[in-house]
C-alpha cells in the first residue's frame, strides 16, 4: 500500500506535525515493506505566501536564520509586520477554501494553488492519502483538498480510467466535531480515522479490508459504517516520531524546535471545563529512559536542542526523574512544558528543572478566585499558586499564566480576586494568556448546563454543504439571568475589563507577542551564531 501523509494548512509556520512524525515511526515498524511518505503543505503554503511578498525574503532570511539577531525585540517586531501581512493572508484564503468545500466554486488565486498541492499530492502516486488535522482552521483547507484531489484524480486517471485513490483523516480534531456529518458533507473523504490513530493507519498501510480496522469509520454502500475502537497502547512500545524526512530547515524557526511527548492524555483528567482528552484513550506514559532516548537521538542525530512539550502537563516526580537523566547524561539543551501549579511544585525541585534546560512552562492557573476553582474542580489553591510563580520565576524559569475569564457563574467579585492576584504576581510572569471560557459538549458544564445557569443555543458550525451542517463539539450559549432572561457569555466582557485594567501595570510584554517554539528561543537566550548553517542541518 502506498500512504502519502498530509499536513493541510492552517498552522502555526513554525510547528513540525508531531502526529504524522509519530505514524511514520509506527508504520515502519509495524509494516516494514510499507511506503510512506509524507508531505507538510501547511510549511509550503507559507513559503508560497512570503516569496509573493515584497518582504517576503527579508522574513524568511530571519525567520530561517540567515540574518539579524533573532531575539533583538526591535528586530522580532518589524519582521513581525510583515510576518501579520502573511496570516492576513492565509485568512483570506480560508474564506475561499471554506467556500470550494460547500460550493466548489472559490476564487482565481486560491483555486490556482488549491490545484498545484491538488497535483503535488497526486505525484507521489499514493493509494491511500491521510491528512492529519489538528485543528478548527484546518478543516476548511482539509475539505477542499480531499475534494480537489478526488476531482484531478478522476481528470488525470491511468489511460482513460480514473485512479483507484481514497482518502481518510484524522488527528485529534477528529474528536471535536460529528465525524458522520464529516463523511456526509464532505465528497472527497472516504473514512475517518477516531481516537489514537496508529493501529488504524498500520492496518490500512498493510492492506486490511476497512470492515476490519479498528476505529475507522467509512463510507460502503449501504451508508455509514463505525468500527469499534482500537485497543489503548502502551506508550513504552511505541518508537520514536521520526522527523527525518521533514523539511527542517523550512519551518520559520532559525534553529529547529521540535515538539515532543512524554504522555498522552492528563494525570488529572477532572477539571469540569476540559475536553483536551477526547482524542487520547486514558493517561499513560513512556519510560524516563526511553523519553530522554528521544531527546538525545534528536540531538545526535538532528543537531537538535530546542524542544517543546504537548503534554497536558507533566507531574513534578516525572519532570525530577526526566531532569535528573538529562544531567546524568550532560544533555545541553532548552524545553518547555505545561505545569500545574500545586505545592509540589517547591522551589527546589524548580532548580533541578531549571538546572537540566527547563526554561519556560505554562501555568494552568484559570483564576484567582478559589470559590471558581473549586467549581471547575481544578485541584489548586490560590495561595500555592502564587509561592510556586515566585518560586518558579526565582529559579530562572519564565512563567505564563494560563488564565480563563468568564467561568461558569463568575461574578465581579470573582474577577476582582482575579485581578488582585494577576497584579500581585504580574512581576512573575514573563507573559500572560487570557482567554474566555468556552464550553464543549460531553463536559462535565455541558451536561449540567441548566445547574450553572448556562443556556445551549447549538453546535458550532464548520461547514455547509447542500443544506447539510458539519458541527464541532464546541457549543454556542448564553448565561441565565436570574430573572430568566438570557444573555451573552460575560467571558468576553471579562476579558475586555481585564486588557483596560492591566494598561495600568506596564506594555505588553514581546514574550507575549510570540508563538511557543519563539517564547523558548527568546528565553533560551539563542543567538544568530547558532545559525542552521553552522548546526550540522542539511535540508531533505
Amino acid at each position: 500500500m502506498r500512504i502519502l501523509l498530509v499536513f493541510p494548512p492552517r498552522a502555526s509556520a513554525t510547528y513540525a506535525p508531531l502526529g504524522i512524525a509519530s505514524l511514520i515511526s509506527f508504520i515502519k515498524q509495524s509494516v516494514p515493506n510499507a511506503w510512506v511518505e509524507m508531505i507538510d503543505l501547511n510549511i509550503e503554503t507559507w513559503i508560497h505566501f512570503a516569496q509573493g511578498d515584497p518582504q517576503g525574503q527579508v522574513l524568511l532570511d530571519f525567520l530561517q536564520g540567515r540574518s539579524g539577531n533573532f531575539i533583538d525585540p526591535g528586530e522580532t517586531l518589524s519582521h513581525k509586520v510583515i510576518w501579520d501581512r502573511l496570516r492576513q493572508q492565509m485568512g483570506e484564503y480560508a474564506v475561499q477554501a471554506k467556500q470550494y468545500a460547500q460550493t466548489g466554486e472559490t476564487g482565481r488565486k486560491y483555486d490556482t494553488i488549491l490545484r498545484s498541492q491538488a497535483e503535488r499530492i497526486l505525484a507521489f502516486d499514493p493509494e491511500l492519502v491521510g491528512f492529519s488535522v489538528l485543528f478548527p482552521e484546518q478543516i476548511p483547507f482539509a475539505a477542499a483538498l480531499a475534494n480537489a484531489v478526488k476531482r484531478a484524480a478522476g481528470e488525470k486517471g491511468y489511460n482513460g480510467h480514473a485512479r483507484s485513490l481514497k482518502i481518510v483523516m484524522g488527528g485529534a480534531m477528529m474528536s471535536a466535531l460529528s465525524v458522520r456529518d464529516l463523511l456526509a458533507t464532505c465528497a472527497g473523504i472516504d473514512a475517518v480515522v477516531c481516537g489514537e490513530g496508529e493501529m488504524a493507519v498500520a492496518a490500512l498501510a498493510s492492506g486490511t479490508d476497512w470492515s476490519q480496522i479498528p476505529g475507522l469509520v467509512y463510507k460502503n454502500i449501504s451508508g455509514i459504517v463505525k468500527n469499534p475502537k482500537s485497543r489503548t497502547l502502551s506508550l513504552k512500545s511505541l518508537p520514536a516520531p521520526d522527523f527525518s524526512r521533514f523539511p527542517i530547515t523550512d519551518y520559520f524557526n532559525p534553529t529547529p524546535v521540535l515538539p515532543v511527548l512524554f504522555s498522552r492524555g492528563c494525570l488529572w483528567r477532572k477539571c469540569r471545563f476540559c475536553a483536551h482528552n477526547f482524542s487520547f484513550a486514558g493517561y499513560r506514559k513512556k519510560t524516563v529512559t526511553a523519553f530522554v532516548d528521544e531527546l538525545e537521538g534528536y540531538c545526535t542525530t538532528m543537531g537538535v536542542r530546542h524542544f517543546y512539550s504537548a503534554d497536558e502537563y507533566i507531574a513534578p516526580s516525572d519532570m525530577d526523574a526526566i531532569a535528573l537523566e538529562i544531567l546524568a547524561r550532560e544533555l545541553r539543551i532548552s524545553y518547555q512544558v505545561l505545569g500545574k501549579p500545586t505545592h509540589e511544585c517547591t522551589q527546589e525541585r524548580m532548580a533541578l528543572w531549571a538546572a537540566s534546560g527547563c526554561r519556560w512552562i505554562g501555568w494552568g492557573v484559570e483564576s484567582g478566585s478559589q470559590r471558581l476553582l473549586d467549581l471547575i474542580n481544578k485541584g489548586t489553591r490560590v495561595s500555592d499558586i502564587e509561592k510556586v510563580l515566585r518560586a518558579s520565576a526565582q529559579v530562572g524559569i519564565s512563567n505564563l499564566p494560563m488564565m480563563i475569564f468568564g467561568l461558569p457563574t463568575s461574578s465581579e467579585r470573582d474577577l476582582a480576586e482575579t485581578t488582585e492576584f494577576l497584579e500581585r504576581i504580574y512581576d512573575t510572569a514573563g507573559a500572560l494568556s487570557a482567554s474566555a471560557f468556552v464550553l464543549f459538549e460531553g463536559t462535565h458544564f455541558a451536561r449540567n448546563a441548566r445547574q450553572y445557569r448556562l443556556h445551549v443555543d447549538s453546535p458550532h458550525e464548520l461547514l455547509r454543504v447542500d443544506g447539510k451542517p458539519l458541527y464541532s463539539r464546541r457549543l454556542k450559549f448564553r448565561e441565565i439571568s436570574y430573572d430568566g432572561s438570557l444573555r451573552a457569555p460575560k467571558g468576553a466582557l471579562e476579558v475586555s475589563e481585564w486588557t483596560r485594567h492591566r494598561r495600568w501595570l506596564g506594555e505588553i510584554p514581546l514574550l507575549e507577542q510570540l508563538c511557543s517554539e519563539h517564547y523558548l528561543l527568546h528565553v533560551s537566550g539563542f543567538r544568530q551564531v547558532q545559525s542552521l548553517e553552522h548546526s550540522g542541518f542539511n535540508k531533505k
